[in-house]
């Protein structure tokens, strides 16, 4: 296990994707948690950060396979992760922490993508035309889904690319217990030329453009643009004790802010909240929620305002606000929208600690305290952390 004299990976130290795979888990946790406490110290009180160990040693929990796609020396493109600290690709052999089954699939696109001499995008010069591969699995039905990201213009070979992925996705190995079943190739169109590894608009090429999950006994639609916990364990480790944090829901209005596809405000209705406002303003991931909600069977009780968080016109007072943004947090803005909507609890969802920090500068002296703080670590063997952090109004 981790925490042996060499790494288990042979990309450890020089991929970028792992900080800490030599370090035992619970000295992982440890650091973790003394870090989350010492940003948070000045709004704590008398409360101490929480965090649960895990069984076993998490491996291979990684749902999400996106690679930037680059030229090598000969011009041919090439998959992998950015090194640590430079944008030189690491082609991934093997992984600890992806699925397997999508560890392989990366391996065999990039031969995919050189058999049909895919020009792929050079940063120095914004030059080429593929610029990153893409593949999700859906860990309760075993879905798979792969998008190819690419500059604008006309794709001949897309259909035999399309093809040819499927092919290769029918000979992958097993994702965890289960066979995965490939149901469709996405085209996603960038017109930036910057860094960012998503399109903007995103066309079948062949089969679905999304995949279908079932967690925690209901049904979610995943669409390539929408976003999606990529832990396999996402609902033990993240969602379960969101909703132990919130308490009784039964008869409660929640509003869910940046609320996605609905992962927490479908739990919230499931659970018995009388009314949730899901609140989003990304296309893909408004579809998916409208999707899932009707799926789900809770039109009466779910509704999706199409909106920014900070531009949302939910009605004041809500029981429960739960606010999950990026990693910038909700910043001054957000903040204050928070502040203004009175809501009686708020269940702050964080994937950076110094961005929660600054959001707690602004929403403990506008009148809440912390009254829980719990990580989860959906990010094992790096020094990210996911932070649930419960607000109530100050008594």
């Amino acid at each position: 296990m981790p925490g042996t004299d060499q790494p288990l990976c042979r990309h450890f130290g020089n991929c970028g994707g792992c900080s800490a795979l030599d370090v035992p888990l619970r000295l992982q946790l440890d650091a973790k948690l003394a870090r989350v406490a010492g940003l948070l110290e000045p709004f704590l009180g008398a409360v101490r950060p929480t965090v649960a160990t895990p069984p076993a040693v998490p491996l291979h929990f990684r749902t999400k396979l996106l690679y930037p796609v680059r030229p090598d020396a000969a011009g041919r493109p090439t998959l992998g992760i950015y090194a640590r600290g430079t944008h030189d690709l690491v082609q991934i052999e093997e992984c600890r922490t992806q699925d397997r089954a999508l560890t392989a699939l990366g391996t065999a696109a990039e031969r995919v993508l050189r058999e049909l001499r895919l020009q792929p995008f050079d940063e120095r010069d914004a030059s080429g035309f593929v610029r990153a591969f893409h593949a999700r699995v859906a860990p309760g039905t075993g879905e798979l889904l792969m998008g190819v990201v690419t500059r604008p213009g006309l794709f001949d070979t897309g259909a035999e690319l399309a093809g040819r992925l499927l092919a290769v996705a029918a000979e992958l190995p097993r994702s965890g217990r289960q066979r995965l079943t490939a149901v469709g190739v996405v085209r996603s169109i960038s017109e930036r030329t910057d860094n960012f590894l998503l399109g903007e608009r995103h066309v079948p090429l062949r089969g679905r453009d999304h995949i279908v999950d079932r967690q925690d006994g209901l049904e979610f639609r995943i669409g390539l643009g929408s976003f999606y916990q990529v832990h396999r364990s996402a609902s033990a480790i993240l969602y379960r004790p969101a909703l132990e944090l919130l308490g009784e829901l039964r008869g409660r209005r929640v509003v869910d802010g940046y609320g996605g596809i609905g992962t927490f405000g479908l739990r919230c209705a499931r659970a018995g909240a009388a009314r949730v406002e899901i609140v989003e303003d990304n296309p893909s991931s408004c579809r998916d929620a409208e999707h899932n909600i009707a799926r789900n069977g809770l039109g009466e009780t779910v509704s999706v305002e199409r909106a920014a968080f900070v531009d949302a016109r939910f009605e004041p007072g809500p029981d429960v606000l739960i606010v999950d943004p990026p990693r910038s947090g909700l910043r001054e803005d957000g903040c204050e929208r928070t502040l203004r909507a009175r809501p009686r609890a708020v269940l702050h969802v964080a994937c950076s600690a110094e961005a929660l920090a600054r959001d707690l500068a602004i929403l403990v002296p506008g009148g809440y305290r912390v009254a829980a703080v719990r990580l989860c670590d959906m990010f094992p063997h790096t020094e990210h952390v996911e932070v649930l952090t419960l607000l109530t109004g100050a008594s």
